[in-house]
C-alpha cells in the first residue's frame, strides 16, 4: 500500500511538472507579446496616427533656390529742367552806362543718357562825361554736353564749347573735352564731383588782336592747343529757397608749359517763389599766355532774375499731393468706419442692458475621463490547453 502510494505520489507529480511548463511557456509568450503590442502603441504615438508612413527624412544639404525676385536698380526718373536768367544796369548822369546779361541752361535724363546746353552773353557800354557811348563788353559762350552714365556715380561725357570774345581778341575759339565725372556725394541737399580729361582748343583771331608789340609781324590767324583738363564742381542747398553752385576748372597746355588757364564761376540763388529767384553771380578768366596787350584776367559780377522750370519737380509734387489726397480719403474713411462701429455697439434706448453671466462653480471635482479602448492595455488570452 505504502508503495503503490509513492507511485501514485510520484506520478502526481509528474503530471503536475508536465502541466506547469505549457503554463510557464504560455506565460512566457503572453508578456512577449504584451512588450510588442506596448512598443507599438508609443512608436505610433511617436509616429503620429496608427497607419501612417513615417516622414521622409530630410536632406543635409539643400539645393539652392531661385530668388523670389531679382535684385533692382533704382534710375533717377527722367524729366527736364530749364532755366532763364536776365539782368541789366543803366546809369546817368555824371557817369553813363548800359549793360545786359543773359544766361540761359537746359538740361534733360532719361535711363542712362544726358544732354544738357547752356548760353551765357554779356553785352555792356560806358562813357565819360561829354564823350560817346563805347562797347566796354562784349562776349557769347555756348555749351552741348553728352553723358553716358555707366554706373549712378559714374560716365563718360563729350563737352563742347564755342564763344566770342571782342575784348580778348577771339572771333571764335572752339573747345572740344571729352572726359569722365564721378559723383562723390550725390545727396539731395548737397552735391559734389570731378571730371578730367583731355581739351583740344582752337581759336581764330580777330585781325585788330593779331598785332604784336614792338613788331610788325602779325600772329597766325589760328592757333590749337592740347590741354589736359580738370573740373571739380559743388551743389548745395542751404534750405528750401537758397542754393549754391559753383565750379573751378584747370586747362594746362600739353604743348606749352607756360599756358595754364583757369575758369571759376559761382552763382548763389534765393527763391521768391512760382518758379522765380534772384541770382548773384561772379566769374573768373585766367590765361598765363594772353594776347598781346591784353590782360590775363578777366571778372564778370551779375545780378539777375532766375525762372526755372523742371517737369521732375512737377511730377513729385503732384505724386505727392496725389498721396495727402489719398491719405485724407483713408482718414476719412477710418474715422467714419470706426463711428458706424461705436454707433452699433451702444444699446439703443429702452433695451435693457443684457444680464451678466455668473462665473462658473470651481468647486467641483474635474471629471475622470473614462479611457478609451485604444487607450487600453491589450488582454492576451493565454491558449487553452
Amino acid at each position: 500500500m505504502i508503495y503503490r502510494a509513492s507511485a501514485l505520489g510520484s506520478a502526481a507529480a509528474r503530471v503536475s511538472l508536465h502541466l506547469h511548463r505549457p503554463l510557464r511557456a504560455t506565460r512566457a509568450v503572453a508578456l512577449i507579446a504584451l512588450g510588442v503590442v506596448c512598443g507599438s502603441a508609443e512608436l505610433a504615438a511617436a509616429q503620429g496616427s496608427p497607419g501612417k508612413p513615417p516622414p521622409d527624412a530630410a536632406v543635409l544639404v539643400a539645393a539652392p533656390k531661385v530668388p523670389v525676385e531679382v535684385p533692382k536698380i533704382e534710375h533717377p526718373e527722367d524729366g527736364t529742367t530749364a532755366s532763364l536768367a536776365a539782368g541789366g544796369q543803366s546809369a546817368s548822369g555824371n557817369s553813363r552806362m548800359v549793360a545786359g546779361t543773359l544766361n540761359s541752361a537746359a538740361e534733360t535724363r532719361w535711363h542712362n543718357n544726358g544732354i544738357g546746353g547752356s548760353l551765357v552773353g554779356n553785352y555792356g557800354r560806358s562813357a565819360p562825361p561829354g564823350s560817346k557811348l563805347m562797347t566796354t563788353a562784349e562776349n557769347l559762350q555756348g555749351r552741348a554736353r553728352y553723358d553716358r552714365y555707366l554706373i549712378e556715380q559714374f560716365s563718360v561725357f563729350l563737352l563742347n564749347t564755342g564763344r566770342y570774345d571782342r575784348f580778348q581778341g577771339l572771333a571764335f575759339r572752339y573747345n572740344l573735352d571729352p572726359g569722365f565725372k564721378y559723383l562723390f556725394i550725390n545727396e539731395a541737399e548737397t552735391t559734389l564731383w570731378l571730371e578730367a580729361g583731355y581739351d583740344l582748343q582752337h581759336d581764330v583771331r580777330l585781325d585788330s588782336a593779331r598785332a604784336q608789340v614792338g613788331s610788325t609781324v602779325l600772329l597766325d590767324k589760328t592757333a590749337t592747343d592740347h590741354a589736359g583738363r580738370a573740373y571739380a564742381g559743388v551743389k548745395h542747398a542751404f534750405n528750401t529757397s537758397v542754393a549754391l553752385s559753383s565750379g573751378v576748372e584747370l586747362l594746362q597746355s600739353l604743348v606749352h608749359a607756360d599756358h595754364t588757364r583757369f575758369n571759376f564761376d559761382a552763382l548763389l540763388t534765393a527763391t521768391v517763389g512760382k518758379g522765380f529767384s534772384f541770382g548773384f553771380g561772379f566769374g573768373a578768366r585766367y590765361d598765363a599766355a594772353p594776347l598781346a596787350g591784353k590782360r590775363d584776367l578777366d571778372t564778370t559780377t551779375t545780378v539777375s532774375v532766375i525762372y526755372s522750370y523742371s517737369s521732375a519737380a512737377e511730377e513729385a509734387a503732384a505724386a505727392e499731393d496725389a498721396k495727402d489726397a489719398k491719405d485724407a480719403e483713408a482718414a476719412k474713411t477710418a474715422a467714419a468706419e470706426k463711428d458706424a462701429a461705436a454707433a452699433a455697439s451702444t444699446p439703443a434706448a429702452g433695451t435693457p442692458a443684457p444680464e451678466e453671466a455668473e462665473p462658473a462653480t470651481t468647486d467641483a471635482a474635474p471629471e475622470t475621463a473614462e479611457p478609451t479602448p485604444a487607450d487600453a492595455a491589450p488582454v492576451v488570452t493565454p491558449p487553452t490547453l
